[in-house]
């Protein structure tokens, strides 16, 4: 028993062995196998370029009208069927507007320009059309508490909500006067010096959009219109055109060429404003509060006036003013 167990044993090993060599390949098969298969290293880097864009064709992305939505430092646009996050526009195109009667009027004139909205809780109700629009149209909107909708607009008098949208361009003054050729309906503008302060700028285009003035003659420095300043106008903004120029001398002629006569005001010099006659074309000069027109607008005007008063006080506000002449104008024209 025990001999016919060593056979077995002893078989069992050698076949084992035969078994071992048969199956497996020697290492030299090994090696030319692995250089076969692998492409070179050069090949590789071949590979990796013509399948990759180059960095300079990413960096290309748009900015248009067809953008649809905004999440916090990128704007994604639909393309392909695909979400792509491209860098947020200059400011220059795109403004916040805040204040409830500001962003009713954006949504009745301009609602094509509105690129995102901010609402809190309280102000859903108010906002529902508008929330719907957005809805429709694919634009972005949000609700937010009022912590994060002072940090949005960047200011605590936000009202509740907050519009991001297409600022409107500016008008040059040729492109204003050659409007004016065809127009025989008496016209006033308004040309401010100086007039820094964006709650006086806000309050004297709400009061162009109540009397009819439609347009306001700004410096070119002056004339991007701030948040503040569209707040404050209560939507009146969205009813004016903003005519910019650097030069209010060469300006005030080429208004004079088309026909407008030009008032100068003051606060204690010059004709009172109800002994002159109120043209139906007009071009009405303010100063600041502190310095009023400079000495060359104030002799560059056709009338001198001012407005006449107890004198208790210095001089008016600068939009209070405006109003009182602006009314004027519409006394005589307009009603």
């Amino acid at each position: 028993m025990n001999i016919k167990k060593q056979d077995k044993k002893h078989s069992f090993k050698d076949k084992k062995k035969e078994y071992s060599k048969d199956s497996f390949k020697p290492k030299a098969e090994k090696k030319e196998y692995s250089k076969d298969s692998f492409k070179p290293r050069a090949e590789k880097k071949e590979y990796s370029k013509d399948t990759f864009t180059p960095k300079e064709e990413k960096k290309s992305y748009s900015t248009n009208e067809n953008d649809t939505k905004i999440e916090g430092e990128f704007r994604k646009k639909e393309r392909h069927g695909e979400n792509r996050q491209v860098p947020k526009p200059r400011r220059h195109v795109e403004m916040k507007i805040c204040g409830i009667h500001a962003c009713h009027m954006v949504f009745k004139k301009r609602a094509q320009d509105i690129i995102r909205a901010y609402v809190t809780e309280g102000q859903l109700k108010e906002f529902t059309k508008v929330l719907k629009y957005c809805a429709d149209k694919k634009l972005a909107y949000r609700v937010v508490t009022e912590e994060e909708l002072e940090r949005i607009s960047e200011s605590s008098h936000h009202e509740g909500v907050c519009f991001l949208v297409r600022k409107i361009p500016t008008v040059t003054l040729q492109d204003y006067l050659d409007e004016q050729e065809k127009n025989n309906q008496p016209t006033c503008v308004v040309a401010l010096e100086n007039v820094l302060n964006p709650h006086n700028l806000g309050a004297i285009m709400r009061v162009c959009a109540n009397f009819g003035v439609k347009a306001i003659l700004l410096s070119q420095a002056e004339a991007s219109m701030s948040g503040a300043a569209y707040r404050t106008s209560e939507g009146g903004a969205e009813w004016i055109k903003i005519i910019s120029t650097d030069n209010f001398e060469k300006a005030i002629q080429s208004f004079r060429k088309s026909d407008f006569k030009v008032m100068s005001t003051t606060s204690h010099t010059g004709k009172s404003l109800y002994d002159v006659e109120i043209p139906k074309k007009l071009l009405v000069l303010f100063g600041s509060e502190g310095e009023g027109l400079s000495q060359s607008l104030l002799k560059g005007g056709d009338n001198l006036v001012r407005i006449p008063s107890t004198g208790n006080v210095e001089s008016l506000n600068v939009a209070c003013a405006s109003s009182i002449i602006l009314a004027e104008f519409w006394r005589n024209n307009m009603k």
